[in-house]
């Protein structure tokens, strides 16, 4: 089993709390979903790249009323790496659509998926639970993993819950990816 540090632990730790406090309906497979993507990307929308670009802007033309707070950037990952970037903010601001694709694609493209990241995540997460450090059941994140695991560890929707409250729209990036196209868009 890998070893995080204690500040990637800490770091995991206090991810998870701000979802839990910005996104009502937070559930222990909006948190498996958020280590997924944190440790595997977001590729599984691309395996059709044209539908996956129609899909983003049926969701850019249809964003709803942007909820209170909500950040154009959202790190979801404790090494820093990986980011959501939200469409109803982006649009308010007056983003990109291309580029915003473009950097979803190129991030899915050099995403390396790391299975033992995951693992690790999901100890630590588990370990929080059985501490109390997170308001989650020990059982019930034991009993998804293993559901995912006999699955093959796959991509999962965020739960109902979760999607009534919030209506999620965003596209996970490479935050490297993201910064490099920011300083190219502004010429610098």
């Amino acid at each position: 089993m890998m070893n995080l540090s204690r500040e990637e632990k800490q770091y995991l730790h206090r991810i998870i709390q701000d979802q839990m406090r910005r996104h009502e309906g937070f559930g222990v497979e909006d948190m498996y979903k958020l280590v997924y993507q944190a440790t595997c990307g977001g590729e599984h929308l691309l395996r059709n790249k044209s539908a996956a670009n129609k899909k983003l802007r049926e969701e850019w033309k249809n964003t709803e009323k942007m909820p209170k707070g909500e950040p154009l950037l959202e790190i979801i990952d404790p090494r820093g790496e990986v980011m959501r970037v939200n469409l109803r903010v982006y649009k308010k601001i007056g983003g990109n659509l291309e580029r915003l694709f473009t950097v979803f694609v190129r991030s899915a493209a050099e995403f390396k998926k790391d299975r033992e990241r995951l693992a690790a995540y999901w100890e630590v997460l588990m370990a929080f639970a059985k501490r109390g450090e997170i308001p989650f059941d020990r059982g019930a994140l034991e009993d998804l993993w293993i559901e995912m695991g006999m699955k093959g560890f796959p991509a999962v929707h965020h739960s109902e819950r979760y999607v009534d409250a919030n209506r999620p729209s965003y596209r996970v990036v490479l935050k490297r990816l993201w910064m490099a196209s920011e300083k190219e868009e502004s010429g610098v």
